[in-house]
């Protein structure tokens, strides 16, 4: 018989062990975030946001004629910002960015149109759009309850009305992440410009006291 030598007995034990020690360090260590999140959860993404969001409301400002823009307004340039920051990498992005090209281009033709006559096609165009939204809601509660949600899940997220699951689950991913920074940059931006109103208040209250 062959005598097994107590040497490669112990590198056998010794590299089993090993072996074992690193897949238990791969089961503890987290999972990495997708490098989409990384992106905007840093504060250089939201640096750049927040510079061409200053600039697009500046911009509103000058346009507007009234000195206070509407929030649908505000949240239409906010939007336009976020797409131009996701560099229209994201089918969520693009459809923003081509939306409010198709806005523009609509807002350009009201202008140039002077005969309210004409004004009657798009009257019309917005009863089949909301005759179409009524049908696809019937249609819409017959499917499965997963169906159901997806479908949902697909409306809200801008450009994934006929995308797959997979897609649209990353889309929503990456559409979160976005927002939530968009969040951060207004809330840090808001209080930036409430700031210094403040302190003028409480040093007034200081000399009036």
């Amino acid at each position: 018989m062959d005598s097994i030598s107590p040497l490669s007995n112990q590198t056998t034990t010794t590299s089993s062990t090993s072996d074992l020690s690193r897949r238990k360090r791969r089961k503890k260590s987290p999972p990495s975030p997708p490098p989409s999140l990384e992106k905007w959860r840093s504060e250089k993404q939201q640096q750049i946001y927040s510079t061409k969001l200053v600039h697009a409301l500046r911009e509103l400002r000058i346009s507007q004629p009234s000195p206070n823009p509407n929030g649908r307004a505000v949240r239409e340039v906010a939007d336009r910002a976020l797409a131009v920051a996701a560099r229209g990498r994201t089918l969520w992005s693009r459809a923003i960015l081509s939306k409010a090209v198709k806005l523009k281009f609509r807002k350009h033709k009201r202008q140039r149109i002077a005969n309210p006559a004409l004004t009657q096609p798009v009257i019309a165009t917005g009863s089949l759009r909301s005759k179409k939204q009524t049908v696809m809601r019937i249609k819409a509660k017959g499917l499965p309850a997963v169906q159901r949600k997806v479908k949902l899940l697909s409306q809200l997220v801008p450009g994934c009305r006929k995308q797959t699951l997979p897609v649209v689950l990353e889309e929503t991913t990456d559409y979160i992440a976005a927002m939530e920074m968009q969040i951060r940059a207004m809330t840090a931006l808001l209080s930036a410009v409430s700031s210094p109103t403040e302190h003028e208040e409480e040093g007034q209250t200081h000399v009036l006291g």
